[in-house]
């Protein structure tokens, strides 16, 4: 293939020129992307190009006119995009090619995953590089045979010229490579690794190589520019909390550190940025994104649960509360992003100078913010401005300006909130206000899990406003999913990450409420999006429901979002826990080996696959379990009074566990002990109640209803603490299989 692509690049760059620039058009109307329900198509409603939106009335026309098309995948808070934009698409030179001689279509990629993910193969297989704006060339047949990603003007045109005039006279050449390409393209999509066994051997040595690229000094997992890669994070604090991963811990700890202290985490309004430029975390790509928002938001809370860390409880809230203030519509969704750039400047609205944080402040805070934050005459960014960030952690800094450390955090507090004021007064970035379906369910799940947090009640809110919305105007007839909602109208079909995200969101509401309307809702949506979406000979699931491109194509690989494979594999995970329906779990069993192969070989790419793939082996871990398939509810905590691990089980009507001392030796009787223990004896279990059960003669020592166990804690307490529950569940007619289960949980602040 490598020999067929590099041909045609050379081919089409040393082709002459077909057209020359044009004068200027007058009074030109705007195009019919002015009529799409796209922030980001709109932007280019505008532009003198014919733009199409992704339809079939494109397709027609360059099957028609047989003209190729050329596709452009964007979005609308991507800085290369707007650049692009204003270089080229806004110019006549450009536009008269396009017109002329192609059929160009406009994509919105947080729309369409679907078609970016197809052509974002196609790019990475011709130049082993890609990235937005997706720029591609294609048949009328929708495939691929040219790409690359942003172009200046001037070498643009001699790519479309060039692209012109081979469609002109080799043709045949181009209609060759596009099917080279279409094949290699499929292959990528419907490759197949072999299944391997998921152990926690397997998971640990994962992580392990997964560590070898740990950045120990600044955290992180790559050099510059650098990501959160929120996927890996969760992995390790599984790893971490379930067996106690020291090296894991370790590092996301470093990391989540250098993020919250780094530029890429909004110092004065909160929120954080979608990346960082350097290695430091210092200065970011100004981009503010919801499914970055809802990711670090539910590595954070998990961090919290492990470490007590205030510090991590503060950046919760931080973050929670900038979503809740400015990515928040007045119907209680969330709106999908902030743009990088502000008044065509990448990132002025966050940056300061010295002079600017005295006349604000004063000088005494002035000097205090610009100390905190590191603002000084030199700045760490373009124009001598300064990015804030933190040079020294604020109990650092609250030692060094011999400060309590709850008194400069209290002048803080006031100092952001002037600045924020301040700042709200110059052009902010552009917000784009659709709501996308499956960030809305990773959003919900995090304010979820958040509310389950002390003192955090408006998060639980808001999670089930969110929720609730969607359910009540982005469904369909059929309970099905729109993937967007914009300006009043739901559309799209929903895919597969729209479905399994909204599934895990319903769950985590159930877990926090316990209210069995979630439940159903995540029981409903899951069996659609089998239905819908699942490739019965594979075992895992395509992307959308139907063709959309010329392939119908599966997100197995984790990417800013974890993958929707990867999320439906946790679904069926936890709904296997909380239904008394058994194909859950039979379809976890049937996607595990669809991914395992490729998610051990590759774990940097996959590590939400390994993470639920323990979920669905060994359970899950935390202070609130679900066994027996939902007829058992187990909550952990801990009370100093008496020293002790309190374990309340809650058993469902017409359903026992086992006692301590069940009566009959071939019945397993229920046990609490410390996590790695062969057992303990101090437990303190309830009494029991004897009855007799249909499917044996004699009386049996049972728990029902509610019940408590206590388990004391003699060793100080240094960290987590972790119990084993061994229960079996029975009602009258059938007894469950036995099932062990680790709580965990964090008694005191670290």
């Amino acid at each position: 293939m490598k020999q067929f692509v590099v041909t045609v690049l050379i081919t089409l760059f040393s082709a002459s020129s077909l057209l020359a620039g044009a004068e200027p058009q007058q009074d030109r109307k705007q195009n019919r992307l002015a009529k799409e329900a796209s922030p980001y198509l709109r932007q280019h409603a505008d532009n003198p190009i014919d733009w199409y939106p992704w339809s079939k009335e494109a397709f027609e026309k360059a099957r028609k006119e047989h003209k190729p098309i050329f596709l452009s995948v964007g979005y609308s808070t991507c800085h290369w995009c707007h650049v692009m934009e204003r270089e080229s698409f806004e110019k006549i030179d450009v536009a008269d090619i396009l017109n002329k001689y192609f059929v160009a279509i406009k994509v919105d990629r947080e729309r369409r995953p679907d078609v970016d993910e197809t052509y974002m193969i196609a790019t990475e297989l011709i130049n082993r590089s890609a990235g937005w704006p997706n720029s591609v060339f294609l048949t009328p047949e929708l495939k691929p045979f040219f790409a690359g990603t942003y172009f200046p003007h001037e070498q643009f045109k001699q790519i479309l010229n060039a692209v012109a005039g081979q469609w002109e006279t080799n043709i045949t050449g181009l209609m060759e490579d596009a099917e080279k390409i279409a094949g290699a393209i499929d292959q990528v999509m419907t490759r197949r690794v072999s299944a391997s066994e998921v152990t926690p051997e397997a998971l640990n040595n994962s992580a392990a190589s997964l560590l070898e690229r740990f950045d120990s000094k600044n955290g992180g997992f790559s050099g510059a520019p650098k990501f959160p890669q929120e996927s890996l994070l969760l992995f390790l604090l599984r790893l971490a909390e379930r067996d106690g991963n020291e090296a894991a811990l370790k590092a996301v700890r470093r990391t989540i550190d250098g993020m919250i202290r780094g530029g890429i985490h909004d110092q004065i309004g909160g929120g954080f940025h979608r990346y960082s430029v350097d290695s430091e975390w210092r200065v970011p790509h100004f981009e503010k994104m919801l499914y970055n928002q809802a990711l670090i938001g539910q590595v954070l809370i998990r961090a919290y649960r492990l470490t007590g860390s205030e510090t991590y409880a503060s950046a919760i809230r931080r973050t929670l509360d900038f979503v809740l203030s400015d990515m928040t519509a007045p119907e209680g969704v969330f709106y999908s992003a902030f743009d990088a750039d502000s008044g065509g400047e990448e990132g002025t609205f966050y940056v300061w100078r010295p002079h600017q944080l005295n006349e604000l402040l004063g000088k005494k805070d002035g000097a205090l913010a610009a100390e905190i934050f590191g603002i000084d005459s030199m700045g760490n960014f373009e124009g001598l401005t300064s990015v804030p960030y933190l040079p020294k952690s604020i109990p650092e800094a609250a030692r060094k300006l011999n400060l309590e450390e709850a008194q400069l955090t209290k002048r803080l507090d006031k100092i952001r909130a002037k600045l924020v004021a301040a700042r709200a007064k110059r052009v902010a970035p552009a917000r784009d206000e659709k709501i996308v379906t499956a960030w809305n369910g990773l959003m919900i799940a995090a304010f979820a899990d958040a509310g389950r947090l002390p003192n955090s009640g408006k998060y639980l809110k808001a999670a089930e406003k969110a929720a609730n919305f969607i359910w009540a105007r982005m469904t369909t007839a059929d309970g099905g999913l729109h993937r967007v909602f914009f300006e009043g109208k739901a559309e799209l079909e929903g895919a597969l990450e729209d479905y399994s995200f909204m599934a895990l969101a319903a769950i985590a509401l159930f877990d926090a409420t316990s209210d069995k309307l979630w439940l159903e809702r995540a029981s409903k949506l899951t069996d659609l999006m089998v239905t819908r979406f699942q490739d019965k000979e594979a075992g895992d699931f395509y992307r959308t429901a139907s063709v959309v491109t010329f392939r119908r194509g599966k997100a197995r690989n984790d990417g800013q979002t974890p993958s929707g494979n990867s999320v439906a594999l946790e679904v069926f995970a936890k709904l296997s826990k909380r239904s008394q329906n058994p194909e859950y779990r039979r379809h976890g069993e049937t996607l595990l080996p669809a991914l395992s192969g490729v998610a051990l070989k590759g774990p940097g790419g996959n590590s939400y696959t390994l993470r639920a793939a323990d979920i669905l082996l060994r359970g899950e871990t935390g202070s609130r379990l679900y066994l027996a398939k939902g007829v058992v509810r187990a909550d952990a905590a801990y009370d100093a009074s008496d020293k002790s691990i309190h374990v309340r089980i809650n058993i469902a009507p017409g359903w026992h566990i086992n006692s301590n001392k069940p009566l009959e030796d071939f019945f397993i009787a229920t046990e609490l002990k410390h996590f790695g223990e062969n057992s303990s004896a101090a437990v303190s279990y309830p009494e029991a109640v004897l009855r007799k059960l249909g499917f044996n003669d004699k009386e049996l020592a049972v728990y029902e209803g509610q019940v408590e166990l206590r388990l004391p804690v003699s060793q100080p307490i240094n960290g987590i603490l972790k119990a084993e529950l061994r229960i079996q569940a029975c009602s009258d007619k059938i007894c469950l299989e036995p099932e062990t289960a680790v709580l965990s949980l964090m008694p005191a602040k670290s």
